[in-house]
């Protein structure tokens, strides 16, 4: 009886270790950079730096799946994004290890589609990301687009996909004070995603709602990549609206171009035209070139230039930032 009871208890184990798993993955990217800064009154200064994230992003992450059967399975992720260049004991003694800043959600996978809850990716993450230099130096992230990446208490809804076109939904509940005041706006992202072979065209639409001191804004967002085989080509289309009026326009071309079976080129050019009195309007130039030497492990080398116009000349106002970078990613 104890023999049978034992044998019924490691089958069970041996089922549900069957139909779950976690993982342990990561990726670290340090690089050497030199980068000149000239400002508004002509002064430039120069400096070196170990820096991280020129390629990819530094972290630990932890995930996970089981199976529940029916076709259902429960999902978690959970990033922690770290310094790659620092030991988490100098300067300030903050930490620079272990400290989750990353993509955080549990999720519920079927025939339905897919529902988030936690801090997913947004859907215009995705869309303004399809840039060969992703969100990292060279892409103009943030710069020539709004640079969304994830917020917290997010409910994420993605249809199945079906004739190529996936539907997203992403909703991020406001927060109020004590006085019942809006202090953090609802936000919305939705997206539509249509990959078929070649051609990968992503369009999000992202909205902030207003509150007593910040006005409703508009971000959207149209890329489209194709590849021809002998090169990938894209472009992307941006625009920021606060309530009626187009506050911001951005566009960007871009290129990665196969050298051999582990070399990469990599181009991009992007303009951000303000509409605002200020009217700072902003370029970035950027190539590259991404050796591989196994699908884990990676070199690199990048050149960055971010132009800012009609600054004001000062020494505290940045007009031009010139990067070259080279580095080395490695994830496990």
């Amino acid at each position: 009886m104890k023999k049978s009871l034992i044998a019924l208890a490691a089958l069970a184990a041996t089922t549900a270790f069957a139909q779950s798993s976690v993982q342990i993955v990561g990726t670290i990217d340090p690089s050497f950079a030199n980068t000149q800064t000239t400002y508004g009154n002509g002064s430039s200064v120069t400096n070196q730096s170990i820096r991280n994230n020129t390629q990819g992003t530094s972290q630990v992450t932890f995930k996970g799946t089981e199976d529940l059967g029916g076709g259902l399975k429960a999902n978690f992720l959970i990033e922690n994004d770290f310094d790659a260049g620092k030991t988490g004991n100098q300067g300030t003694g903050a930490a620079n290890l272990g400290s989750a800043g990353g993509e955080m959600y549990l999720n519920l996978t079927g025939g339905f589609g897919k529902i988030a809850l936690g801090a997913p990716n947004t859907p215009t993450l995705y869309s303004q990301a399809q840039n060969p230099f992703g969100t990292k130096i060279g892409s103009g992230f943030g710069q020539i687009n709004s640079g969304k990446v994830r917020n917290n208490n997010t409910v994420m809804y993605s249809t199945p996909t079906m004739a190529g076109f996936t539907g997203h939904l992403a909703m991020s509940n406001k927060t109020k004070d004590a006085a019942n005041l809006t202090t953090v706006g609802e936000i919305s992202d939705i997206g539509l995603f249509y990959a078929n072979g070649p051609l990968d065209v992503k369009f999000t639409s992202y909205k902030v709602a207003a509150t007593a001191t910040v006005v409703e804004k508009t971000d959207n967002n149209l890329t489209a990549a194709y590849d021809l085989g002998v090169a990938k080509l894209g472009v992307a289309y941006f625009t920021q609206k606060q309530t009626a009026l187009v506050d911001a326009k951005g566009t960007a071309v871009f290129a990665t171009v196969p050298l051999s079976a582990n070399l990469s080129l990599l181009a991009n050019y992007g303009q951000n035209d303000s509409a605002l009195s200020t009217n700072l309007d902003s370029k970035i130039t950027a190539v590259g070139l991404k050796y591989n030497f196994s699908k884990m492990t990676s070199v690199y080398a990048r050149f960055a230039e971010q132009s800012y116009d009609n600054v004001a000349a000062t020494a505290a106002t940045t007009k031009k930032v010139q990067t070259t970078a080279f580095g080395m990613q490695t994830n496990f």
